[in-house]
């Protein structure tokens, strides 16, 4: 298994490499903290929010890849009870995608937010709006609120996009999925195996995680 090691406050992935490569000044490469990663008020933590390891998986719901790697951590979190999840939109395959991140975000306090996206994730169809309604429908989203919803939270929802997005090109990420397990960025899915190793490294390394 393979990762790039980071501290509480730096995601210092590939730093080494990435200062030999280039001859920008170092400031350039700050990258963002754990913190603002693994805690943004504006996504809800998901499984145990007081869970003594953070994992974060960048995603857009028509990505196979990020599907099968949220079905993997799925089963890590019917394992372990001490996994915090949280949910990054990174919409990059069109304006299908965009809208169900959108609409995802506008019903981040809704009590059935957490069951939208375990929908939108195991959908084996090609999304299109349509298709994202019903899904979030039987998932107990009010659609008739939804577009409302989304239009008052429009501000917000393009500040937390911009902000996943600008995290995934600090981390030189070239697409969905990406992982963040406690203090290690994985610029890939990994199968449940390698989950759990990940996290035994996270907990062996608290001054390395993200909680």
């Amino acid at each position: 298994m393979t990762g790039t090691s980071i501290n509480r406050r730096l995601l210092i992935a590939g730093a080494t490499s990435f200062l030999a490569s280039t001859s920008l000044p170092r400031r350039a490469i700050a990258l963002p903290s754990v913190d603002e990663v693994a805690h943004d008020p504006a996504i809800p933590a998901l499984a145990n929010p007081e869970g003594d390891v953070t994992l974060v998986e960048f995603v857009d719901y028509q990505c196979p890849y990020c599907k099968l790697c949220y079905l993997e951590i799925m089963k890590l979190v019917a394992e372990d009870g001490g996994i915090r999840l949280v949910v990054k939109d990174w919409p990059i395959f069109g304006p299908p995608s965009e809208f169900a991140a959108r609409a995802l975000l506008a019903s981040t306090d809704d009590p059935a937010y957490a069951g939208t996206i375990d929908a939108l994730m195991r959908n084996e169809r090609k999304l299109t709006r349509l298709r994202t309604e019903r899904l979030l429908d039987d998932a107990g989203i009010s659609i008739a609120a939804l577009g409302e919803r989304m239009e008052a939270c429009g501000p917000g929802i393009d500040q937390v996009l911009a902000r996943n997005a600008a995290q995934a090109s600090d981390f030189r990420l070239a697409g969905t999925p990406a992982l963040l397990v406690g203090g290690v960025l994985y610029r890939h899915g990994l199968p449940l195996a390698a989950l759990k190793e990940a996290v035994a490294v996270a907990r062996a390394s608290p001054n390395l995680s993200a909680t």
